[in-house]
């Protein structure tokens, strides 16, 4: 399998037609996060929901939403060559298909664990299907305002976490469980309508492709590194995201309200990756904000959870620091990757920091469950969860400050010197950091030339 450096770019003058169209595509983008991470994301409520309709515990409850996670993360990765194949908009349509038919499927389960199989496991592979080439169709059509396309799109996962917990608070108490997972399979039908949107590109160079699992980054330490501490944040944020209801209904908040925490989450998380987006790609790597941002409001906000759960206005407090908090930390993670490793460690190692998202996500619902079982509170589940966004942070800041980043010119090395790309045929090549915005590929001839990728 394959990853595309940048799978093509749009190349020539555009009209003014052909530059609206674009931007139709990015509402498309939009909509597909909204939609999938809108539902995805409301695992929580669901958590609460399947207990009380199927009688069952935490544990055998926890598998649902951590199937749902696992399998739209590595989704992703695995059908990366039914993208570059068939395009992006045959890949969302499908999934589309496929989610709306997991959800409809939904609504005829007798037993918990058939919901494993239809919400799990189906709706997963249409919302990975889906997700990825939503993304993969802005860099195709975008060069010069990629960040502003690409930060627009993911917008929609901030407003999906907001709106979609109302949402479902109101179908439950108008439709039931089943008759929401009905309507909810309408939304994910309109993930068609969406691909409709998603056109290629009319003029197009094709780039090269790189391995998608690649060996290479394994070969380097700082790599591996990410990739422990992708596993981590995957691994506490989801316990947050499931959990974050249980709790409060724990702490004797009403059903309504603690249902809405999921959605101050949203808002929070929006609010901080605007804020870091609109100060630009750098800003979430000064020393101060790295530190304050990441490890420091990590220890304050989960040393403090246990307080703060008390009362529905700390309960608040919580979601809110938290997502603010976890806004930061995916800018930190992209740029942070980018001074460390560099643009073609992280596409060639792609599929090996998707794995480590999806396994946390798949274990990390079950783990919480056991400690919950044990001490019949939520306490010790959200300290762990805790340790473990703390170390995600920890690890990164380890290689941050010891400022070895990736090879900045052919000349100048800093850290263990990483492996080079490999061409279409068996001759290695060399990657030569340029500035921030191109690289340039060397040839073993000695030619040269730049891909005009943004990174």
């Amino acid at each position: 399998m394959y990853d595309h450096v940048a799978s093509t770019c749009g190349v020539g003058e555009m009209s003014g037609e052909d530059a609206a169209g674009r931007w139709i595509v990015v509402l498309g983008s939009f909509f597909v996060q909204f939609i999938v991470c809108g539902i995805t994301y409301s695992i929580g409520i669901f958590q609460i929901v399947f207990q009380d309709v199927f009688g069952k515990d935490h544990f055998d409850t926890s598998w649902v939403g951590s199937i749902l996670l696992y399998t739209t993360a590595l989704t992703s990765v695995v059908f990366r060559c039914v993208m570059s194949r068939f395009g992006s908009r045959f890949c969302v349509m499908l999934g589309g298909l496929i989610a709306a038919g997991g959800l409809a499927l939904s609504v005829f389960v007798n037993d918990l664990y058939q919901l494993y199989l239809t919400f799990g496991l189906m709706t997963g592979v249409g919302f990975g299907l889906a997700c990825t080439p939503s993304i993969m169709i802005i860099e195709q059509h975008f060069h010069k305002d990629r960040f502003q396309a690409i930060s627009m799109a993911v917008g929609g996962i901030g407003i999906g976490i907001i709106t979609f917990p109302f949402i479902i608070k109101h179908l439950l108490e108008y439709y039931a469980w089943r008759g929401t997972f009905l309507v909810l399979s309408g939304f994910a039908f309109n993930l068609c309508v969406c691909g409709v949107l998603m056109f290629p590109p009319q003029k197009s160079k094709k780039l090269r492709l790189l391995p998608l699992l690649s060996c290479e980054p394994l070969r380097n330490p700082i790599f591996l590194g990410m990739c422990i501490s992708n596993f981590f944040w995957s691994f506490g944020s989801t316990m947050v995201y499931m959990y974050v209801p249980a709790y409060a209904i724990h702490m004797k908040t009403n059903l309504v309200s603690a249902f809405q925490l999921v959605a101050y989450i949203g808002v929070a998380s929006f609010t901080s990756r605007t804020i870091f987006a609109f100060m630009g790609r750098k800003s979430a790597l000064d020393d101060v904000t790295a530190v304050l941002c990441s490890v420091t409001l990590g220890v304050v906000l989960m040393g403090i959870s246990k307080l703060l759960f008390k009362n529905y206005a700390g309960q608040i407090g919580f979601t809110l620091i938290y997502g603010f908090y976890g806004g930061y930390w995916t800018t930190f993670l992209s740029q942070a990757s980018r001074e460390l490793l560099g643009p073609e460690y992280i596409a060639m190692g792609n599929g090996y920091l998707s794995f480590m998202i999806a396994l946390g996500g798949l274990l990390a619902g079950p783990c919480a469950a056991i400690l919950i079982q044990m001490e019949s509170g939520f306490k010790n589940a959200f300290y762990m969860a805790g340790a473990s966004l703390i170390w995600s942070n920890v690890i990164l800041l380890l290689f941050k400050f010891k400022r070895c980043g990736p090879i900045p010119s052919a000349d100048q090395t800093c850290g263990p010197k990483k492996a080079p790309l490999l061409d279409d045929g068996d001759e290695p090549v060399r990657i030569t950091l340029v500035d921030e915005e191109k690289i340039v590929v060397v040839t073993p001839n000695g030619l040269s030339h730049s891909p005009e990728t943004d990174i």
